[in-house]
């Protein structure tokens, strides 16, 4: 560009502006071509991508009950890397096929015919299923699909939605759908010396269509973890059922028995309790929905073994020469006596008053209280460390001599 002008006969000042001028389009001139150099053509559309998530890519299928439970992780990007301000809505779909047929991929899987939305999840609801660092979903399954499609695949995949665009497809999860076994109503604990019993109704074999189940076991699993037992329960050895949900639960035992002795407890511990029922079809299997969670806090209401071994010799004591009698009994074998009691009647059949003032540590004990030609029936109790009394043992009888050495 040439920008051409007279400058004769102007004054100092008009000489000025117009140098001035010339010094403004140059600069124009050099910006518009740097601009022209640097962009794309004109007319030529620049394509902007709407946000969408990131697809879900660990999916994962399981069936408990007449229900199957999604687990997955939700993204936190978008497919540009940026963060999303909020939860986005959650679409899940599934269809049924058969099982020898070949699952289809996640390309055509919305081509299918037979693909039904289960539920559309909207943000604001979207935290009410997260479970630990994943989310998860449960759809319950109809009686008729279980009728109907026992025996077939179920396959579920998830969108999620931002700003009104969805994410690409999940990965597909896919499951057998079996007829589940009943769930577990009645589970009862009894409390003995040595283990928590728990026992509950035996369940029936399920069957669905032409599928019949192999078999029924179950699946007994704890939690020791309880420190606030649930206000209902009885700190006896009674109980009662409640929730338990945020325990640390973990499988304990699988037996094919509708009962399971727990033996590996403490006394005045509390502990939660719930049990499954599983069926087998042949390599697969299928789990009830859990029973409902038991807590027990077991107490030591039992007495240990009566002792055993007691015998007993009159003796004279060296410097008075006053009759005394001796005690001995075979140590007790349980692992929490605490001590030992010994009592002495006249009746061979009577309680008898006790002599210790404290509980004996040792099987061994000196009556200095008896009197010349008295017959004495002494019995001996064991006590465990919480405080529970054993019956006496049999009864040992002593006559002390009518006089002593030293009136003879």
């Amino acid at each position: 560009m040439e920008i051409r002008t007279s400058e004769e006969g102007l004054d100092t000042f008009s000489r000025r502006a117009l140098l001035s001028f010339r010094h403004w389009v140059l600069i124009a001139f050099s910006s518009l071509s740097v601009c022209l150099a640097g962009c794309a053509a004109p007319g030529v559309p620049v394509t902007r991508r709407p946000a969408t998530a990131k697809a879900i890519t660990d999916l994962s299928a399981r069936q408990s009950g007449d229900g199957v439970v999604l687990d997955f992780t939700l993204p936190k990007e978008t497919v540009q890397g940026k963060a999303l301000s909020k939860p986005p809505e959650i679409e899940i779909y599934h269809l049924f096929s058969s099982a020898s047929a070949v699952p289809p991929s996640a390309e055509n899987l919305f081509g299918a015919s037979s693909l039904q939305p289960v539920l559309e999840i909207p943000p604001e609801m979207v935290v009410q299923y997260r479970a630990g660092d994943q989310f998860q979903f449960r759809d319950a399954l109809a009686s008729t699909d279980i009728a109907a499609h026992a025996g077939e695949n179920a396959i579920y995949m998830i969108r999620t939605r931002i700003s009104g665009h969805d994410s690409a497809d999940s990965n597909l999860a896919v499951v057998r759908v079996l007829s589940a076994p009943q769930t577990i109503q009645d589970l009862h604990a009894e409390v003995t010396q040595s283990a928590i019993k728990l026992s509950w109704t035996e369940v029936p074999i399920p069957s669905a269509g032409s599928l019949t189940a192999d078999s029924i076991r179950y699946r007994i699993f704890r939690s020791s973890n309880v420190t606030n037992p649930s206000a209902n329960t009885s700190p006896s050895n009674s109980n009662t059922q409640g929730t338990a949900a945020s325990l640390p639960f973990g499988q304990i035992a699988e037996t094919d028995s509708p009962s399971y002795s727990d033996a590996n407890f403490k006394f005045g511990e509390t502990y939660a309790y719930y049990v499954v029922s599983v069926a087998q079809f042949g390599k697969d299997s299928v789990e009830s929905q859990n029973s409902g969670t038991l807590e027990v806090t077991p107490r030591d209401t039992f007495a240990p073994e009566p002792p055993h071994g007691l015998v007993a010799a009159v003796i004279s004591n060296a410097s008075t020469n006053v009759p005394e009698v001796d005690l001995s009994w075979a140590i007790s074998e349980e692992s929490d006596i605490a001590g030992y009691n010994v009592y002495r009647s006249q009746e061979e059949k009577g309680a008898g008053t006790r002599l210790n003032s404290s509980l004996l540590p040792t099987p061994v004990f000196r009556d200095i209280s008896v009197q010349l030609g008295q017959e004495y029936f002494y019995r001996v109790t064991a006590i465990d460390s919480s405080g529970n009394e054993s019956a006496p043992s049999a009864a040992v009888a002593v006559t002390i001599p009518a006089m002593n050495d030293k009136e003879k």
